[in-house]
């Protein structure tokens, strides 16, 4: 793969997200807006559970949640391309779809890790002391990673069935929505449908963080467990999605 040509995708990419200030402000600072929220309104409250308060609980699904947000982007960022005839220009060029799909996901994968420092930070400054190493916030790092990687196959798949870039942005939530209410901030469990989350790869990754915010030890079986069925379904879900574009842009 050559460089030169991924890094000028992601700086095309880059400048696409930014093309429109006020989109790229509320979609950055949302989940830092809304940690800072229930932070303040629910800091004191154990409802949920005994020891952890519900701001503490939700936490980890917040830092997810930014994550799903990357299949709107990547599903509308494609399906824009496409209708706006960039596709069948880019197919002319030397570059592979290889090629673009890594720059795809190295450009998607940026806006979530500045979200997770933004959202670490308020949930800092409303209170929140996990209980976590610094090689654990790498950890944590990885499953956001991996999960992000995840939600740009989700995006590829959905734009493959929409014909613009806003019917793209409206698909996304038929993978957002799911996750987002059985398997981040609100935990299967508050439903009592502790079962439900497994079949969700946000559930891995929400799951594992609250552990790591717990304090649990880094070379607990669970923790490598989780991450290596995200893994699993991330490679089948990115595999689904790169056929998809494939056979998408060869008609």
């Amino acid at each position: 793969m050559n460089t030169k040509r991924i890094m000028a995708i992601v700086k095309m990419e880059m400048k696409r997200m930014i093309r429109d200030p006020l989109v790229f402000v509320i979609t950055l600072f949302l989940v830092p807006v809304l940690i800072l929220l229930f932070g303040l309104l629910m800091g004191d409250s154990y409802g949920w559970h005994p020891y952890y308060t519900v701001f503490e609980i939700m936490l980890p699904g917040f830092l997810t949640y930014a994550c799903l947000l990357t299949i709107y982007d990547v599903a509308a960022s494609v399906a824009s391309e496409r209708e706006l005839g960039l596709q069948k220009r880019i197919n002319t060029t030397p570059l592979t779809s290889a090629e673009y799909i890594f720059s795809q996901m190295i450009s998607y994968t940026i806006k979530p890790l500045i979200q997770l420092l933004l959202g670490l930070g308020t949930a800092y400054i409303v209170g929140f002391r996990p209980l976590n190493t610094f090689v654990g916030l790498l950890l944590i790092i990885l499953f956001l990673v991996v999960l992000t990687f995840c939600c740009v196959g989700f995006g590829l798949i959905t734009a493959n069935f929409a014909k613009s870039g806003s019917a793209a942005g409206g698909l996304a939530f038929i993978f957002i929505v799911p996750q987002q209410i059985f398997a981040t901030f609100i935990p299967p469990w508050i439903y009592g449908l502790e079962n439900l989350g497994w079949i969700f790869p946000s559930f891995y990754a929400t799951d594992s963080i609250g552990l790591i915010f717990a304090g649990i030890p880094l070379s607990d079986a669970r923790l490598w467990i989780r991450l290596g069925i995200l893994l699993a379904i991330t490679v089948v879900i990115y595999a689904i999605g790169i056929v998809l574009y494939e056979k998408k842009k060869k008609s």
